[in-house]
């Protein structure tokens, strides 16, 4: 299912298990299908529906209904034990305002592996979930932005929106958010 967002088109992707991945697509990929798409397993519904809701709340900035919404969403989430309990660490990260990011050091320190830190980030670019597990606020040590798999503007949009400006950053400055 295609969703439409403030950083452009999303594609929604779930199985019986649960979500899979949601893309960051290019505008002309997301002309082809209709929003509302019929799918015959109620579990797919269900989790697209809940997926959906979650998104809606996040970009009106709806913290609480977020985290609420989003705990509620099942997971089917294909990788090592490692690669999940990275996962897992990032998806804990409060969304409760002020919400803040970690640096990909401290997110290594916190997997048990602090000498993981290329690891971590490498996993944090192969996260098919994006926003919903939030990789895009994990940021280098020194501030910086570091990398997206979306690409670094939605990245610093993603970060904008959820008032995170990494410490010694002049990324906003070079590149300034689109208007809400």
């Amino acid at each position: 299912m295609d969703y439409i967002s403030p950083i452009g088109p999303l594609r929604i992707e779930a199985s019986e298990r649960g979500l899979k991945a949601i893309k960051f697509r290019l505008p002309e990929q997301a002309i082809g299908e209709p929003a509302q798409e019929v799918y015959e397993n109620e579990n797919i519904r269900k989790c697209m529906a809940l997926c959906v809701s979650t998104l809606n709340s996040y970009f009106a900035k709806q913290w609480g209904t977020f985290n609420q919404l989003r705990s509620k969403i099942p997971f089917d989430l294909e990788g090592t034990a490692f690669q999940k309990k990275v996962w897992g660490i990032i998806y804990s990260l409060p969304n409760t305002y002020p919400i803040m990011g970690i640096s990909y050091s401290e997110l290594a320190f916190l997997s048990g592996r602090p000498k993981a830190v290329r690891t971590c980030a490498s996993i944090c670019g192969q996260n098919t979930i994006p926003i919903i597990i939030p990789c895009h606020r994990i940021i280098a040590a020194d501030g910086k932005i570091g990398g997206y798999a979306g690409g670094l503007a939605k990245k610093s949009w993603l970060l904008w929106h959820e008032g995170i400006i990494p410490k010694g950053s002049n990324f906003f400055l070079q590149h300034p958010p689109q208007a809400r």
